[in-house]
């Protein structure tokens, strides 16, 4: 390599580094589980969810759901969770939707995201609006 072009690409490499150091400590003021406005990949939650509220959503949407076709992807199957035309979560393994049990869940921006549960292992998730 020349040596303009060799001082150029570590001044570009110096800089680039400086980028990814000069970020801000942690994930802000904000604490560990609020993200600021318009931010992804971080969850937010507003207010406290009462479990029996969810439990007894997620349920009603069960009960009503049916599902779809399935299909394959590298990771394994993948059977939508479908309420009329709306698709309102996924399984990862073919389980009867009446059997299954929420587990753990979260608020975001879009409503409440549940994990169903079946013999103990999380099988799916649920986007309860």
């Amino acid at each position: 390599m020349k040596p303009f072009a060799t001082s150029l690409l570590a001044v570009l490499l110096a800089a680039g580094s400086f980028a990814a150091i000069a970020q801000p400590p942690g994930p802000g003021p904000w604490g560990w589980r609020f993200g600021p406005p318009g931010f992804y990949g971080f969850y937010y939650q507003e207010k406290q969810l009462d479990r029996a509220a969810v439990e007894k959503k997620a349920k009603t949407i069960l009960d009503g759901a049916s599902k779809g076709q399935s299909w394959n992807t590298p990771a394994g199957a993948r059977i939508p969770i479908q309420s009329g035309k709306d698709v309102v979560g996924n399984l990862w393994e073919d389980k009867d939707l009446k059997s299954l049990g929420v587990g753990t869940y979260w608020a975001g921006r879009f409503g409440v995201t549940a994990e169903l549960t079946a013999d103990g292992k999380v099988v799916g998730m649920l986007w309860i609006k």
